[in-house]
């Protein structure tokens, strides 16, 4: 029992495995933050979006394609990596029909 140094917490820190997923890829080997969600050679369903929340991360699912406004439409947030992932891939008919009703992604995603 005692107190951690910093040292120790920006080890643990600097110790933690990149999130993965096999139908989530970054935008670039290592890159945090954004990732693709596609399954196999089939058209993508979305993006899952990183972003820091009181007490560690929340995890948002996007559309792969933009609204009347140009944004990608939000359809859920998680609180983890994998709960996303899984959860744009259990709505996978729901949110191919949405993307359907809108116009296409502009961007390519990085080979």
């Amino acid at each position: 029992m005692g107190v951690q140094s910093s040292f120790v917490n920006a080890a643990a820190v600097l110790a933690k495995r990149p999130l993965e997923h096999p139908y989530a890829i970054p935008p670039e080997p290592g890159a945090q933050g954004l990732w693709l969600i596609r399954q196999g050679a089939a058209a993508p369903l979305g993006y899952v979006r990183q972003r820091p929340v009181l007490g560690g991360y929340a995890f948002d699912v996007y559309a792969h394609c933009r609204d009347e406004g140009g944004r990608r439409p939000w359809l859920h947030t998680a609180d983890s990596f994998n709960s996303a992932v899984a959860w744009a891939v259990q709505h996978d008919s729901e949110i191919r029909t949405l993307i359907a009703r809108h116009a296409p992604e502009p961007d390519p995603w990085p080979a």
